[in-house]
């Protein structure tokens, strides 16, 4: 395994311009020619390069589709039942070691689809400076940091060798991506404008692009894991603070029981079968005591946990966290999820405020912003404010209580000094 050079942090903001600036790129297709299982076999060679060893890239197809991948055959490296549709996805996996002299990637799916591929690559992995992990290959490989964990560049289309064992297939022009430029490693990586945070970077919508400057994995290893050690405790309980303040405004736990005393199971478990006892997103098998209950509609947008819930691993539901179902999955998975958690097909592919929730907010605006902690009054106007740009919570309050109003503000100029925000 390899280090990145040290970059300093003086050379990485200097233009706004520069990580705020989208351009395109196109991808390659592969057109199977032949019916049944398309096989496609790439290859890189290693020169006594030390392990671990990843691959990836992003994926789509002309229609939904299942692939199976693998690194050197290896079953441990393998990755089954991965759906890929229309919206580009995220796609890598790590190999602990080899002994072998090249690596080789086996990509499989049922051919009557075509595969985009944009930034396929293989290699040592590549960790930046200063980043240590207790356990790298379980680390690196989780599925809300891959590919861009293992820092390839994902400059080219296709940076590996087709190997003689692949399937026909004849090549042509893919659909094309969008990238930005990552502000702290310089990479330029792909993002989806219509689904935002599903691709190299996570959302912000106060950008132009509607992403954060620095890639996921940049965020991850050299933002949050450097500074989150001397922020205060305030600062690292505030967002589990806004979450538990959320649940009791949504009246969750009176719904959790009601919905007990009236079916006579735990939402967890009826939710757990409805689903196959599986997560919804990576179909891995789960125990009831694994299962994450997320919202199907973001809690961060009013909307209360109920029987629409859906089944997910720890791993997808933090993946997931406040993204709107049309933001994480692809169509064809919307069509699965409408069918399993009754909810119709048009609201999961909404953007939307729950307008029973906000009606309430609004209809009695001073009340709510004496029971609120400053942090969640603010958090809730800027969730808000992102999908109705013309209610602005904090505009509204000044109108009807200015003294509240004066006194939230100078709660929240009275908190402890934040660690820098590189995002800004």
């Amino acid at each position: 395994m390899r280090r990145l050079a040290t970059k300093s942090r003086d050379d990485a903001y200097a233009s706004q311009r520069d990580y705020q600036h989208i351009e395109e790129a196109r991808s390659v297709r592969f057109v199977p020619r032949g019916p049944g299982i398309a096989d496609l076999c790439l290859a890189r060679p290693l020169a006594d390069e030390p392990g671990p060893y990843a691959a990836g890239g992003y994926l789509r197809s002309t229609g939904p589709s299942t692939i199976e991948a693998s690194i050197n055959g290896d079953t441990d490296a393998t990755l089954s039942e991965v759906t890929v549709g229309t919206a580009w996805q995220r796609f890598g996996m790590v190999l602990p070691s080899s002994d072998a002299d090249e690596l080789r990637l086996e990509i499989r799916w049922q051919s009557e689809q075509c595969l985009d591929v944009w930034g396929l690559t293989a290699g040592p992995v590549l960790l930046p400076p200063g980043v240590a992990t207790g356990d790298t290959c379980r680390e690196l490989g989780q599925t809300h940091l891959v590919p861009e964990t293992f820092y390839f560049q994902h400059d080219a289309a296709l940076d590996l060798s087709i190997s003689p064992d692949s399937s026909l297939f004849s090549t042509e022009l893919g659909s094309p991506i969008a990238r930005k430029k990552c502000s702290y490693c310089g990479r330029w990586l792909p993002l989806d404008p219509e689904r935002l945070g599903s691709l190299g970077f996570h959302k912000h919508n106060a950008k132009r692009t509607k992403h954060q400057n620095e890639c996921r994995a940049c965020k991850k290893w050299r933002i949050n894991d450097t500074f989150n050690p001397v922020r205060t405790p305030d600062q690292l309980h505030e967002s589990s603070l806004i979450t538990r303040e959320r649940r009791i405004f949504l009246r969750e736990p009176e719904i959790l029981q009601t919905i007990k005393l009236r079916t006579g199971a735990g939402l967890k478990a009826q939710v757990w079968k409805r689903f196959g006892q599986r997560c919804f997103y990576c179909d891995s098998p789960l125990l009831l005591e694994e299962v994450q209950l997320d919202h199907t509609r973001p809690l961060a947008y009013l909307w209360p946990i109920d029987i629409h819930a859906t089944c997910l691993c720890a791993a997808h539901n933090n993946a997931k966290s406040d993204k709107f179902p049309v933001d994480f999955y692809t169509e064809s998975e919307l069509k699965k999820l409408s069918r399993i958690c009754g909810l119709p097909l048009k609201e999961l592919r909404k953007r939307a405020v729950n307008p029973v929730e906000l009606r309430r907010v609004l209809g009695d605006l001073p009340s709510f912003a004496r029971q609120w902690d400053p942090r969640h009054f603010a958090a809730t106007a800027r969730k808000i404010r992102e999908i109705e740009p013309g209610i602005d919570l904090f505009a509204n309050l000044a109108d009807e209580d200015p003294e509240i109003y004066a006194s939230i503000r100078a709660r929240l100029d009275d908190r402890p000094s934040p660690v820098p925000d590189f995002t800004e």
